[in-house]
C-alpha cells in the first residue's frame, strides 16, 4: 500500500509542478528487473518540440552506482537508439526518500528538444554487467520501477 501512495504522490508532484507534461508512466519491475524484459511506454506526441527524462527508483538492494540502459525511441519511419550510463550515487540527481535512504529516485533528461511526431513508443531494458563479465546481469535486483517523462520544451535564456 506504502508503495502505490508514493507513486501517486509522486506523479502528483510532477503533475502540480508543471502543467506542461504530455505524459508520465511509471512501470513496476517485479522482483528486479529481467535483461530479457524491456520496458514500454506509448504515448502521442505533441507538434512541438519536448525534453523526455527517464525515471528510475531503487532501494538499497541495488548492487551498483550507475545504470546502464539501452533505449529505443520509435515514430513513424524513425528508430532512434541510444545506450546511456547514468550515475546513481550523485545526491544531486536524486529525491531521496524512506528510512536510512532506503528508497532513491532519480529522474535523467536524456533527450532535449527534439520534435517527434504522433504516435511513440520508447522502450528501455538495463545492460548493467558485473566487472567481470561480458554479459549483463540477468536479473536486477533493487530496481522497484522505471518511469518516462514527456514535458515541453522549454527555452530558458540566462
Amino acid at each position: 500500500m506504502k508503495k502505490y501512495l508514493f507513486k501517486i504522490f509522486i506523479l502528483y508532484f510532477f503533475i502540480s509542478c508543471n502543467s506542461e507534461n504530455y505524459f508520465i508512466e511509471f512501470k513496476d519491475t517485479n522482483d528486479g528487473w529481467e535483461h530479457k524484459s524491456p520496458v514500454i511506454f506509448n504515448f502521442f506526441a505533441p507538434q512541438e518540440p519536448v525534453n523526455i527524462s527517464i525515471m528510475i527508483r531503487v532501494d538499497k538492494s541495488y548492487p551498483f552506482s550507475n545504470i546502464f540502459l539501452k533505449s529505443k525511441i520509435m515514430y513513424e519511419e524513425n528508430v532512434i537508439i541510444d545506450t546511456l550510463e547514468l550515475d546513481l550515487s550523485k545526491k544531486e540527481k536524486g529525491i531521496f526518500s524512506g528510512n536510512s535512504l532506503s528508497l532513491q529516485n532519480h529522474s535523467f533528461l536524456i533527450a532535449k528538444k527534439v520534435n517527434l511526431s504522433k504516435d511513440v513508443t520508447f522502450e528501455v531494458s538495463h545492460a548493467s554487467r558485473f566487472l567481470d563479465s561480458i554479459n549483463a546481469v540477468k536479473k536486477l535486483n533493487g530496481v522497484l520501477s522505471v518511469g518516462l517523462l514527456v514535458e515541453k520544451y522549454k527555452n530558458e535564456k540566462i
